[in-house]
């Protein structure tokens, strides 16, 4: 029997409780204006953390037998869905001004990106993959790893053919870290990451809204109109929520963001709670880090260990990728803070990762040892009888 540990949990709820309800404040004013009801957007991330939450007990109440069981289909699975959102009638594209973007399946009354659950199924399959490699690293060719990441090159091949490149950049340092983490040589880890740059710059040129993303990123002042228009106001949300915000009482306040309760909503929190409530979230999110790391050290079983390692890592990483976003550090790019941008697929998955570390991180508990049993008087043994003494003369 393992015990899993509770501040994780209440970690984890409390993120999802705090994302709910500034989710209302944040979309209040676009879903009034788009679907005249404020409460649209928030109606619906109630739906989706109910689900994200039995999601979360669902998965962390899986044997590690059944998780390494479903590794190899659940990758299948997510190739055959990403291979979906190409096929006319199936997959929903949103279209820019140049650019056609293929992400969601859309079943009619539920639409979701197959590219979300495709982090859980890298998760369950790089674990088990590494796993059974272990001991292997030093004499393990570069063909051989590569031979054996076929299946992980296909999926990210499949992500990166939406086009999603944020995504496909986060799963690729992911499996990095967790390949380090396993025992991989350093230096072939650098050379192999080394050859990459050539074909990630490369995509960069050849997708044009990649390329115009990172010239507004240089000066996202010049765009300010057009492609910039979300990081200027973004700047200007956590300029006029200074240090305490401006609409901590207060319900509904001015937004120039648009949409910004998705990829944006960090910058919307900051103006209404200011920096002081942005450290704060933050803080949560470095608690629940932080108690994981240390439970994972713990964590003598190695598949559980690398589990918790890989789901740990993308949801953290999410996190600062997002934070270096809206504050204009990296080039924009679809990602989502975990448990706080709107989103069913994105905020699901969060509890899932969530639920894969609360499984991994769960300690042996300890073997009570059973009281020896009662004496009674029944029970009692014979009491033995003296051994006679022999007499004789007195001296």
């Amino acid at each position: 029997m393992r015990k899993p540990d509770l501040w994780i949990f209440l970690n984890t709820l409390a993120l999802g409780g705090c994302g709910l309800l500034f989710l209302l404040s944040a979309s209040a004013l676009q879903a009034n204006l788009d679907l005249d009801d404020p409460y649209y957007y928030a109606n619906r991330q109630a739906i989706f953390s109910v689900a994200g939450v039995i999601g979360f007990f669902i998965i962390a109440g899986l044997a590690p037998s059944l998780l390494k069981k479903l590794a190899l289909p659940s990758m299948l699975l997510s190739l055959f869905l990403l291979a979906l959102v190409f096929v006319p009638g199936i997959g929903r594209s949103v279209a820019s001004s140049r650019d056609s973007f293929h992400r969601w399946i859309d079943l009619g009354f539920f639409s979701f990106q197959p590219s979300e659950f495709a982090k859980i199924a890298l998760v369950l399959y790089l674990s088990r993959l590494l796993q059974d490699r272990k001991g292997q690293f030093e004499t393990f060719s570069m063909k051989e790893l590569l031979r054996s990441l076929i299946i992980v090159g296909s999926v990210l091949g499949a992500i990166l053919l939406e086009p999603q490149y944020g995504t496909t950049l986060t799963l690729i340092t992911v499996i990095a870290v967790l390949i380090y983490v396993a025992g991989f040589p350093v230096l072939r880890l650098v050379l192999l990451g080394a050859s990459m740059l050539p074909i990630l710059a490369m995509l960069l040129v050849l997708w044009e809204y990649r390329f115009e993303r990172f010239k507004v990123w240089l000066d996202p002042y010049a765009f300010r109109y057009s492609g910039g228009y979300q990081l200027v106001t973004a700047f200007r949300s956590f300029g006029e929520g200074g240090w305490f915000g401006q609409e901590l009482a207060s319900g509904f306040g001015h937004r120039y963001l648009t949409f910004g309760h998705t990829d944006f909503v960090l910058a919307l929190f900051s103006e209404d709670y200011g920096f002081l409530g942005v450290g704060i979230l933050l803080a949560m999110y470095l608690a629940l880090f932080w108690r994981s790391v240390i439970l994972l050290r713990r964590q003598k079983d190695e598949y559980l260990f690398l589990l918790g390692a890989s789901a740990l890592t993308i949801l953290f990483l999410q996190v600062i990728v997002n934070l270096f976003v809206v504050t204009g550090l990296v080039p924009t790019t679809g990602i989502s803070l975990p448990f706080v941008s709107y989103g069913g697929s994105s905020l699901i998955v969060s509890y899932l990762l969530a639920g894969l570390i609360w499984q991994a991180t769960a300690m042996p508990e300890p073997v009570r040892q059973a009281a020896p049993p009662m004496r009674t008087a029944a029970s009692q043994p014979p009491a033995e009888k003296p051994l006679p003494v022999a007499s004789g003369p007195a001296r």
